[in-house]
């Protein structure tokens, strides 16, 4: 066995050293990649098979149902290694309890690899190796795989939607989030009456564990005794890497509950206008054409989920967990090669991989153009990366020819590390070449369900619970595309290739402006105003909870807080926007881009938030408002409070740090004056009477908050208060005290 340097234009998990015998401090790190030992039987043949297989044992606690599944999604990784020479070089043997096939093999045995399966209500996949410390060779190597991502159809929403809002988050931000924990999604999500309790729990674990490194990103707090609880299991703290934790399943859990959500509505759609073909399963999982054989054929039905749907994407998670058993990371760029257009396709529908790699994490492909082409619903194979990654891990030539083609747009590659910087494609669960058009068709999915919940998702006999629950998908729904488009602002393409690869591209490409422009517009249109969450009062006079001690439901409310949660959406949305990482990005993208090129600066970007949140300061005097039709809705004068305070936060001495603080906290006043002076037209104008009692508080408050804000006196003293540090503060005086 010979090892293989790593390059970090593919990913690897590796196994590294410090060879301290070199003199050289660019030959000291050794960095092997992590691989199996492949030979060809017959070196003179072009395909041979190998010497030793790799075989997996699927276990026999895999149900029936699924197990050609398990296999199909094993065997996508053979063309790879066809395309290096290897035939079957990876082979599947079923253990068979009826039979006694392999049922001598223990699954716990280091000289077998297999493929387990465990029945329970968490989403679990993962895939682990060991591996030679000096070398890189894999030795062994198994999958765990549990249903819990098939079975699970519900969440609360506190458990789902701040890990939605959370990702792409850089470690500044969360840092910033544990000094302003009012910005906190984890917080703001959270029912009002677990917050102090939150709260309290950080406070201890802060004390406990002190300032803990880069904010408490996962990335920089892996403890190692028990490996399979932190994010980043496997690739720190750890001289071999290995796939020690994987969230794939955890975001296939989350579609399941969306595609069953529209697969019921669909199918109760579809009864109603007497199509025969509605019946024998929960629908079709698109609402465009589909020739999958649904209603045409008879389907296996499997835990009441279509085979032709349930099966693709089982096959997709097996062969991610089995990439990771083969060496491989995750590469989070992967479905970015094509247009959704193109992926909605007869063109690519059944014939080729719309994602470049399957160590992506994928959501499930649902298209909602009313006639359009439904492509597959999970990558149906390997992609172009993975291909050109087990090339380079496994040939037999030279791999430094193999890993000069990195620029190859068909296999862009980003991994673990990379979605916490700035580059936008670099996104778990995202999809297409362009994620807006995916960003829509989430929205259009979750204004669909959310206007057929309550006749066509809570059938007779059934408890109103369901509402709520289905409403609270969609809401994930929302904030999952929310996050993915906030992240386009201030961002920039990464790219790894090298001086002198062929078509290399610079490492650091800016977004275009009108990308900028356009994300920030969608996230604006979807959280800043009342019609992106498509309530309506029948609908919150259905939206219950049943009353059960084992599920916790008996401590909720049987009406729903409404007002809690959308602000915490629109909390979440202004976090995204104005967390102190993207200023800095959208600052420093000025200075990427050439003089003269189109660049969103920092006054426009502000500007842009602050007009779309306080269009009713615009409005012309007209009728009278009252209590009952307010001139600022509920919904609205929550936001505007939301923003007021974060702008109060950005000006203030303690906000934001770095050079782009200064400028952020300049411009924060300037939006301060601006709003003051909005509402200084309604307040003591000629149509002051015309403001109901709800927006009249709501501008009278407000106007106050901001005046002691601009009237504040700042106190720097750098030499008897500060400790050589620097000291700052703001002082809000009462007007007696100003006198005096």
């Amino acid at each position: 066995y010979k090892p293989r340097e790593a390059d970090e234009r593919i990913g690897y998990f590796m196994t590294t050293y410090r060879d301290l015998g070199k003199m050289q401090d660019d030959q000291v790190p050794v960095r092997y990649i992590n691989r199996w030992h492949f030979e060809k039987a017959d070196p003179k043949l072009e395909l041979s098979p190998p010497k030793v297989p790799l075989v997996y044992y699927v276990e026999n606690t895999v149900p029936v149902r699924y197990r050609r599944w398990v296999k199909a999604g094993i065997d996508y990784w053979n063309e790879a290694f066809e395309s290096i020479g290897l035939v079957d070089a990876v082979q599947v043997q079923y253990q068979d309890k009826s039979t006694g096939a392999h049922m001598d093999k223990d699954p716990e045995d280091v000289r077998y690899n297999f493929i387990r399966w465990l029945s329970n209500d968490i989403s679990t996949a993962i895939g682990p190796s060991r591996v030679h410390p000096l070398t890189g060779q894999i030795l062994d190597a198994d999958i765990v795989l549990t249903d819990g991502w098939i079975r699970t159809f519900f969440y609360q929403a506190n458990e789902l939607l701040p890990g939605f809002a959370l990702e792409g988050m850089s470690p500044e931000t969360l840092e910033w989030l544990e000094k302003n924990p009012d910005w906190d999604p984890r917080v703001r999500f959270a029912p009002p009456g677990e917050r102090e309790r939150i709260l309290h729990e950080r406070q201890m674990k802060r004390a406990r564990q002190g300032v803990l490194a880069y904010g408490g990103h996962p990335a920089a707090n892996v403890e190692t005794p028990y490996f399979g609880d932190d994010e980043f299991d496997g690739l720190v703290n750890t001289g071999s890497q290995f796939n020690g934790y994987c969230m794939a399943a955890t975001g296939k859990a989350f579609d399941m509950a969306v595609s069953r959500l529209n697969m019921q509505i669909l199918s109760k759609l579809k009864l109603d206008k007497g199509d025969e073909g509605a019946e024998g399963g929960e629908g079709d999982g698109g609402d465009g054409d589909d020739d999958s054989g649904a209603g045409k054929t008879p389907v296996d039905i499997l835990d009441g989920i279509p085979d032709y749907f349930i099966g693709p994407v089982l096959a997709d998670l097996v062969a991610h967990e089995v990439g990771h058993t083969l060496g491989l990371r995750h590469n989070f760029k992967a479905s970015s090669v094509y247009t959704l257009d193109e992926m909605n396709s007869e063109a690519l529908k059944g014939k080729e991989v719309w994602s470049a790699s399957v160590m992506d994490y994928h959501p499930i492909l649902i298209r909602m153009d009313e006639g359009e082409v439904q492509g597959d619903y999970a990558p149906i194979g390997i992609g172009k990366y993975d291909m050109w990654a087990i090339e380079y891990g496994y040939t037999f030539g030279k791999p430094e020819k193999v890993a000069q083609r990195a620029a190859d747009e068909s296999m862009p590659y980003a991994t673990d590390e990379d979605t916490w910087g700035p580059d936008p494609l670099a996104r778990r669960y995202d999809l297409s070449q362009n994620p807006l058009d995916y960003a829509n068709n989430v929205m259009k999915l979750a204004n669909f369900h959310r206007e057929n919940l309550l006749d066509d998702f809570v059938e007779d006999g059934q408890s109103w619970t369901r509402a709520r629950k289905g409403y609270i998908i969609t809401l994930g729904e929302q904030t999952k595309a929310l996050s993915m488009m906030s992240n386009w602002i201030g961002g920039a393409y990464v790219h790894r290739d090298k001086k002198g690869d062929p078509n290399g591209r610079a490492p650091i490409e800016p977004v275009s402006a009108q990308t900028q422009r356009d994300a920030l517009n969608f996230v604006i249109q979807n959280a800043f105003y009342d019609e992106a969450f498509g309530l309506s009062p029948e609908m919150l006079r259905h939206m219950t909870v049943d009353k059960w001690y084992d599920d916790g439901s008996a401590m909720q409310d049987p009406t729903w807080n409404v007002h809690d949660v959308i602000l915490g959406v629109q909390a979440s949305a202004l976090t995204m926007l104005m967390n102190p990482t993207t200023m800095r990005r959208v600052y420093d993208n000025e200075f990427f881009v050439d003089e003269g090129e189109d660049a969103l600066t920092i006054p426009e970007y502000m500007f842009t938030i602050t007009d779309a949140i306080w269009t009713e300061l615009e409005a012309k005097p007209g009728k009278r408002y009252t209590a009952r039709q307010p001139m600022v809705s509920s919904l609205r004068r929550n936001l505007q409070r939301e923003h007021v305070d974060r702008l109060i936060d950005l000006a203030g001495a303690n906000g934001i740090g770095g050079a782009a603080g200064k400028p952020v906290s300049n411009l924060a006043l300037n939006q301060l004056r601006r709003i003051r002076t909005g509402l200084g037209k309604w307040l003591n104008g000629s149509t002051s009477d015309k403001v109901d009692p709800y927006t009249q508080a709501h501008f009278e408050e407000l106007d106050l908050r901001i005046a002691k804000v601009l009237d504040a006196l700042y106190i720097y003293n750098t030499n008897d208060m500060g400790g050589g540090g620097g000291f700052s503060g703001i002082f809000f005086m009462t007007d007696e005290k100003a006198e005096q």
